[in-house]
């Protein structure tokens, strides 16, 4: 990699000592910016960045070269700056990385430092050239407004949010609670990569929750960008967004959206200054968003359900073939992995919104279940999609965009061929339907979704062909892969194009004279060559051009490597005729090209459509092939509205990310959660059992069911939930100061505003943040709570045992334990043999089995054993405080009591010493036996006549 990348080099000296001196009077950054210098051929990374780039690209510091910094007087720079060179390739994999996996922000200078391009998570569209990747999900930026309403402790949030990739722009108001549950929802939903808030640092009033939003937005895993206060007026924006949507709009926005909304809005506009590109003018859609329209998902259910890639993937189980195994060693990590088989761009992203937009509405959650249904029937149709067509469909929002910006002729003819397709899909899915004996009602669906929209536009389409055909060679590009318009087309290129062939006959001719003239080959030795700078010419090698020098009627040009270039005056006057012709001829087709793409431009609506159509129908297949193909096919779930009695009932649930897993037999759970009878589970059970896994899959089912996916069950029945709330695993945030208890107390508190009696709350293992009393006293007080406040469907799963006992106060608590089998050995120390059955069954699990964990992970015997007499230990002591706490006893009693008895036993000492009894090897056996119980009767004589509660008890639990 290291030989291919060109040297910093510079024309001169006086170059190099002002690209340096340039470079240290910028200002300051944030080490989340990355500065990098156009070179022309390739690109230039200094300092820190430099190091940056060696050590995330090219994963090596050898790649590093020291800066010539002669001329800088600076000793600090001389001493440690250093730069590397990136390839454009290369440039294409940082500018992915930074801006859309670590949300790092780009600034692209020239030579002489001057900033010339710049980008971020939010807005890609400077460097979208650069990148020339497939992006697998829009790129959304949001922008908000806050107005804290103190009197009813809530606070309004003014939104606007522009999907810069699908030319869409939002607004709406959000009310929301004091942990901002809603806001985390709202860029959930969307997948808001870059969010654009008021600089409130320094404002006192709202500086609490100015914090509160940063740490929300943080979560969600998208950027923050301070702007100005003065930014966010809603002066004027009715204008800007007037000429943004092509729309006579001045009258009805501010009766639409708040000054909230709208000043959002203008701070958006402002930060990517959309106004500033004609070509941005008028493409723009007015969308609805609202957060009851789909499920509720926050940060942690992103993470706790594996929705999509994140890295590595942590262990779920002990052993490969264990039914909860690890995800490690298998290549499918995600949900998102799994459900994607799409065979279009647009598949994939449409995929990756549906997964973060689940419906909450049966009649649409149905419908898509139907056509899974179907498609899962019509093996052959799916098969002919999968393989023959959608694989065929290019990425259409690329290519509009690309016509936008600098089109040609080779992007005019791939929509050409998009064009060709929806026909062919057309028929396919009439010829199908003719075919098929499937109800009339799945028959009207599949017209109404996909055959009527796609054979509507049939018709702008073959005007659209119709023109390519008119206007470009065809022939030339199936033949040769060349992009060229019809010489007859235009009259004048006709004329242009007859002189140049006129002029080509020419030149062959004097070629094939001077090789006579000559004695060579017109085919091997003497070649003939349209050259860069001289045109039309001959060639020979050095070792033929002494043959040329005896002719004196020959011209030579120019000496290389290769041979000698040389001409006739003929030939010299042909070639500057044809250079010139040439030209024309290229401006004449420019011209022609630009007017073609101008109206391939104007499809862009009709193109996006069938776009929209041709994902929608790809998703489905997705979901139809991954159902089949599951080592177990998956089932249609039964699904029951929000209004209905609430049940879900799973008959052998899977997980589907973990069934995949190589080598890996997963053995299925049942799920039973119905409405006030039992939608409080509390999960039991020993370490790495599956507890876990357990609930998890509960929410990947329930998400895969509204989503539209058949799910991997025996037998389903799913109640459609508003919400999936989880708080799972232990994890801190060190860079901000935030500590593991701190995190789970945050999505604790968001889980509980959030909540709904139809909402679906996944707990893991709550309360470990902390010391035992206090976890568990939080636990309790939680699980109380939801049970008997919100009623929602909950999985709790936990080590604190006594939480179980909440069965007993409320009806809606079921216990549930997952089953291992425990071989007891022969004395307290002696290793026990543990099996995992991985089965979730009713009932209550009494330990934790965390020591013979230890045990299976081979943990030294030393200190299993240690484990094992510490444990002991504390679970007298434990025993003994349980005693303490019935006897009913203060403390103020114990410590008197305390007193009392040491009092005793320092006068049953003194009176054993007296009698000569201090050295009790002096006694037998049996005679300290009866000092002991002397003792006893003693203390017990003292507890009936004295008032002493804590005698008493000693005295009860003693004999």
């Amino acid at each position: 990699m290291t030989s291919t990348r060109p040297e910093l080099k510079f024309s001169d000296l006086s170059e190099e000592r002002g690209f340096y001196k340039r470079y240290i009077t910028l200002p300051e950054k944030p080490s989340t910016t990355l500065r990098i210098v156009d070179k022309g051929d390739y690109y230039t990374v200094i300092g820190n960045d430099a190091i940056f780039v060696a050590e995330n690209v090219y994963h090596t510091l050898s790649v590093l070269k020291d800066c010539h910094l002669d001329s800088v007087t600076s000793k600090q720079f001389q001493e440690a700056l250093k730069y590397v060179t990136i390839s454009p390739q290369v440039v294409s994999t940082l500018l992915k990385t930074c801006l859309l996996d670590l949300g790092y922000k780009i600034e692209i200078y020239d030579k002489l430092w001057k900033l010339q391009k710049s980008a971020s998570p939010g807005n890609v569209e400077q460097v979208n050239d650069l990148m020339n990747i497939a992006i697998d999900s829009s790129i959304v930026i949001a922008s908000l407004k806050l107005q804290v309403n103190s009197k009813e402790g809530n606070s309004v949030l003014g939104v606007a949010f522009i999907d810069t990739s699908n030319y869409k722009i939002g607004m709406l108001d959000i009310v929301d609670n004091e942990v901002y549950s809603n806001l985390e929802s709202f860029l959930i939903q969307l997948g808001v990569r870059e969010c654009i808030v008021q600089d409130l640092t320094n404002n006192e009033n709202t500086s609490r929750e100015f914090k509160k939003i940063i740490g929300v937005i943080d979560r969600c895993g998208s950027v923050v960008t301070l702007v100005k206060n003065s930014e966010f007026s809603e002066k004027d924006v009715e204008m800007d967004l007037t000429k943004l949507i092509n729309n006579e709009l001045s009258l009805s926005l501010p009766k639409k959206y708040s000054n909230l909304a709208m000043g959002a809005c203008n701070a958006l506009l402002g930060y990517l200054e959309l106004l500033n590109e004609q070509d941005q003018l008028g493409k723009f859609e007015l969308i609805e968003h609202s957060l009851q329209e789909f499920m509720k998902l926050d940060a942690s259910a992103i993470k706790a359900l594996n929705l999509f890639p994140q890295g590595p993937v942590q262990p779920f189980g002990p052993t490969p073939t264990a039914s909860f195994g690890t995800a490690s060693g298998g290549k499918i990590a995600s949900l998102f992995q799994l459900l994607n088989n799409c065979k279009t761009n647009a598949g994939i992203r449409l995929l990756n919104e549906w997964l973060k937009q689940p419906l909450t509405d049966l009649a649409r959650i149905e419908q898509r279940h139907d056509l899974v249904d179907y498609l899962i029937d019509q093996l052959e149709l799916r098969q002919m999609l999968q393989t023959d067509t959608l694989p065929m469909i290019p990425d259409l929002r690329r290519l509009t965009k690309k016509l936008n910006k600098n089109g040609n002729l080779e992007d005019v003819l791939k929509i050409f061929q998009f064009s060709q397709k929806i026909p062919e899909v057309a028929q396919l899915l009439e010829s199908f339907l003719e075919d098929d004996n499937s109800n009339s009602k799945v028959k009207s669906l599949i017209k109404m979704v996909w055959l009527d929209p796609l054979t509507s536009h049939l018709d702008p389409l073959s005007k659209f062909q119709e023109m390519v055909e008119t206007t470009v060679d065809l022939e030339a590009f199936e033949t040769n892969n060349q992009f060229m318009i019809k010489v007859e087309f235009n009259e004048e290129l006709a004329k242009i194009r007859e002189q140049l062939d006129s002029l080509r006959e020419q030149i062959n001719a004097i070629h094939l004279n001077a090789a006579d003239d000559l004695g060579f080959d017109p085919d091997k030795k003497l070649k003939l060559e349209n050259h860069h700078l001289h045109g039309w010419c001959m060639r020979l090698t050095r070792n033929d051009a002494k043959e040329l020098r005896k002719h004196r009627n020959y011209l030579e040009l120019s000496t290389v490597k290769a041979g000698i270039f040389f001409s006739t005056k003929e030939l010299k006057e042909i070639a500057q005729e044809t250079i010139k012709l040439q030209k024309d001829y290229d401006r004449l087709q420019s011209a022609l090209v630009k007017e073609i793409v101008g109206i391939t431009v104007t499809y862009t609506p009709v193109l996006e459509k069938l776009s929209q159509v041709l994902a929608h129908l790809d998703v489905l297949c997705s979901f139809a092939h991954v159902s089949s193909y599951a080592p177990i096919p998956y089932v249609r779930p039964k699904m029951h509205p929000f209004d209905s009695t609430r049940r879900t009932h799973l008959v052998g649930s899977r997980h589907p990310v973990l069934e995949m897993q190589d080598d890996l037999t997963f053995i299925s759970n049942d799920v039973d959660l119905v409405d006030g009878e039992g939608d409080f589970l509390i999960i039991t059970g020993p370490n790495m059992g599956g507890k876990s896994t357990y609930i998890r899959q509960v929410g990947v089912i329930s998400l895969m069911a509204q989503i539209g996916c058949f799910v991997p069950c025996e037998e389903a029945e799913i109640a459609i939930v508003d919400a999936i709330l989880c708080r799972v695993g232990a994890g801190d945030s060190q860079l901000k100061g935030v500590s593991t208890f701190m995190v789970e107390m945050l999505e604790t508190a968001s889980i509980l505003k959030n909540a709904t009696k139809n909402s679906l709350i996944i707990v893991d293992e709550l309360g470990r943040g902390t010391s035992t009393y206090d976890g568990f006293g939080l636990a309790w007080a939680i699980a109380e709570h939801i049970a008997s406040k919100i009623g929602c469907f909950a999985l709790f799963a936990t080590h604190f045992h006594e939480l179980t006992s909440l069965s007993d106060k409320f009806s809606n608590v079921k216990n549930m334990h997952v089953v291992a089998y425990i071989e007891k050995g022969t004395d307290q120390l002696e290793s026990d043999d543990i099996t995992l059955l991985y089965k979730v069954e009713p009932g209550i699990s009494d330990q934790s089995f965390g020591i013979h964990v230890a045990e299976v992970v081979q943990f030294p015997d030393k200190i299993v054993k240690m484990a094992k007499r510490k444990a002991s230990e504390l679970e007298d002591l434990k025993k003994g405080n349980e005693d303490l706490k019935k006897a009913k006893l203060t403390v103020r009693e114990i410590n008197d009591g305390n007193k009392h008895l040491k009092t005793l036993l320092k006068d049953w000492v003194k009176k054993v010493k007296e009698e000569g009894l201090d050295d009790p090897s002096k006694l037998s056996e049996e005679a300290c036996q009866e000092k002991i119980q002397e003792l006893l009767r003693s203390l017990a004589e003292e507890a009936k006549v004295s008032e002493d509660k804590y005698l008493k008890f000693i005295s009860e639990v003693l004999l």
